[in-house]
């Protein structure tokens, strides 16, 4: 998630989704000073806001397209990412964050390792299961993409059919 995000990318990716600047100020956590700033070019795109809106963004579904030498920089849908059927509910020590998803005609949980959602918080010490949903939510895409890589590798399967995600599927820990 390090490249820059452009203005014009914001807004197709908000219309990509059919929110309003309201509604995207509310799930980013940001001002809708901040969104209306950001898309009319008056915010720099490395900005804190920009990160919170890309990231929003990308939890619905949005993937951020860099330019290239024959193209400038775009938007489009993600095809291939499992879809959440249960968000999850607890947090245990030992096999992680369980979250129930849907993914190539199959249903099954994926178990997040506590350490993954750790990291990705930046967490020293435990904190209560609330801190490590908020962690999940923020960082949902990512989640789910890394439960797409982990899929097709048997050894992240367990003999009751649970798929196993570690920090080497997460794009921001890989």
């Amino acid at each position: 998630m390090g490249e820059t995000v452009i203005p014009a990318q914001i807004r197709a990716a908000r219309s990509l989704v059919n929110w309003s600047q309201e509604q995207l100020a509310k799930v980013a956590g940001v001002a809708l000073t901040s969104v209306r700033d950001i898309e009319a070019e008056k915010r720099a795109g490395n900005a804190g806001s920009v990160s919170s809106v890309r990231r929003a963004l990308e939890n619905e579904g949005v993937e951020f397209v860099p330019g290239s030498d024959d193209y400038g920089p775009g938007v489009r849908l993600v095809s291939n990412r499992p879809n959440l059927v249960r968000r999850p509910t607890v947090v245990t020590m030992w096999e992680g964050v369980p979250v129930e998803v849907e993914f190539k005609g199959r249903v099954f949980h994926a178990f997040i390792s506590y350490e993954v959602l750790s990291d990705l918080g930046r967490l020293t010490k435990k904190e209560p299961d609330d801190v490590y949903f908020g962690i999940f939510e923020k960082y949902r895409a990512s989640i789910l993409d890394g439960i797409a890589r982990a899929f097709g590798n048997s050894k992240n399967w367990d003999t009751q059919g649970r798929l196993h995600v570690t920090g080497r599927y997460i794009r921001e820990l890989a």
